[in-house]
């Protein structure tokens, strides 16, 4: 089994609760773990057989900033039942997100979650 991580991905969504924040979009940062069960590009070295992580890159991108949520828990949830969708090789994924700024005195508060493909 091989585990793809995608540090520090940055988009720009509308998070939270409050009037003010609904107003313009504000950065998360989101690290991703994905544990993929087919290793035959490990054995192979074929794009084909590589689970294509650019493009789960760009399309968390994508679902991110054309979305809003009141909650960090949903954005977490939301992505990491959507990169189970992107392909079946994905056995596993951990979801981080981090909302920088969302407290007075911490950097940022963060919400992970794990979720498991059928």
């Amino acid at each position: 089994m091989f585990i793809i991580r995608i540090k520090d991905l940055q988009a720009q969504t509308i998070l939270g609760i409050y009037d003010w924040e609904k107003k313009a979009k504000r950065p998360v940062v989101l690290n991703i773990e994905m544990h993929i069960v087919d290793g035959k590009a490990g054995d192979s070295d074929a794009i084909e057989d590589a689970v294509d992580y650019a493009m789960i890159e760009q399309r968390i991108i994508e679902r991110v900033e054309a979305a809003s949520y009141n909650l960090i828990e949903k954005l977490v949830a939301d992505i990491g039942a959507f990169i189970l969708s992107l392909d079946k090789r994905i056995a596993k994924v951990a979801v981080e997100a981090d909302k920088p700024g969302a407290l007075a005195h911490a950097r940022s508060v963060s919400v992970s979650a794990e979720f498991a493909g059928n």
